[in-house]
């Protein structure tokens, strides 16, 4: 037996370095088997995550998203409360708050009287300046309207009777607007107006436009704040009144009135009048003649019995709200044609 322990060292470094090479592929061999067994395996994958500060000077390149929808745009939907529709009134200010009003209203009264809106007079005027009482009879209709006459007829007042109608409820701030036709002839008196008065147990408050039946080629403009009248005006109007029906009109604001003819500003007060009445009142249409004592404002009572105001449209618009006008029916039906306007808009 040979005794290793005589080899040279070469030797025995050579016999170490083939049992570590055998050790080796023994490890390959292993790692191998390990690892086809497990390729059929799931294996799970980790994501490396790099973290880039940018400054924020730093502009960004442009990416493009192709075949991406944009987001529907939000309709946003108009508030409820919405300016004048055709009557261009001022926005509602607190001054116009505190005056209560009935809602707005627009009638055509050639089909019913309206009982239940308008009261129909039937009473007598003892201590007024009419000259007669009113008589409900006196309030006719057609298809075109009503017709309100004056009658030589005895009364409780005096020799005549007359034709008035007013609404049942009390309006405030706002358009007021008629379509009428005023009564012709000396003595006789066709208006529209608001009023309300002690017997109401208010204070005498008032807003007219009158016609004259001596010259129903001018309109009258007047108003009332306790019982004292402001400062009243009366305009020639560039046609005979009495020939057909014209739209009349007036603006009751805080501020201030605007009477209009065929919608037009004929008459406007003055800033800061304190004659601007304050309460609210009721509507009133009629046809009347007064006491002897007035004929040296209407003319002596020489016209012929049964003349009558004609009255096809009364409305009212409230400041601030949208409301149809007897002006949405009869402005777009009129001829407008470019006579001269006498009167001016001013004091």
């Amino acid at each position: 037996m040979k005794n290793t322990d005589t080899l040279p060292s070469t030797r025995r470094d050579t016999a170490s370095y083939d049992a570590f090479i055998l050790s080796c592929l023994f490890v390959v061999c292993g790692f191998g088997i390990f690892t086809i067994s497990s390729i059929d395996q799931p294996q799970p994958v980790e994501t490396a995550v790099a973290t880039v500060e940018i400054p924020a000077t730093a502009t960004l390149p442009e990416i493009e998203v192709a075949d991406v929808a944009p987001e529907p745009e939000l309709e946003v939907q108009a508030p409820d409360t919405m300016p004048p529709r055709v009557i261009t009134l001022p926005a509602p200010s607190r001054a116009h708050a505190k005056l209560p009003s009935a809602p707005g209203f627009i009638t055509l009264l050639g089909d019913t009287l309206n009982d239940a809106f308008f009261y129909r007079a039937n009473y007598s005027n003892p201590t007024d300046a009419y000259g007669g009482d009113w008589a409900h009879e006196n309030i006719g209709q057609s298809a075109e309207g009503a017709d309100l006459s004056v009658r030589r007829q005895a009364s409780r007042s005096g020799p005549y009777t007359g034709g008035e109608m007013k609404t049942l409820k009390t309006y405030g701030y706002g358009r007021y607007e008629v379509v009428m036709r005023p009564a012709r002839g000396s003595g006789l008196v066709s208006s529209f107006f608001t009023y309300t008065g002690a017997y109401d147990g208010n204070p005498h408050d008032e807003i007219d436009i009158e016609f004259l039946g001596l010259d129903t080629t001018r309109i009258h403009f007047n108003y009332f704040r306790n019982g004292r009248t402001g400062a009243s005006a009366t305009f020639d109007l560039p046609f005979d009144a009495a020939e057909e029906d014209h739209l009349y009109a007036f603006e009751w604001t805080a501020e201030g009135i605007t009477w209009f003819v065929d919608g037009e500003p004929y008459y406007k007060t003055v800033e800061g009048d304190a004659f601007l009445p304050k309460t609210p009142g009721n509507i009133y249409f009629n046809a009347w003649t007064g006491k002897p004592g007035m004929a040296g404002w209407h003319g002596k009572p020489t016209f012929e019995s049964g003349a009558a105001a004609h009255y096809s449209c009364v409305s009212f618009s409230p400041i601030g709200e949208e409301s149809r006008a007897c002006s949405d029916l009869f402005l777009p039906k009129r001829h407008r044609s470019a006579y001269a306007q006498t009167a001016q808009l001013s004091q």
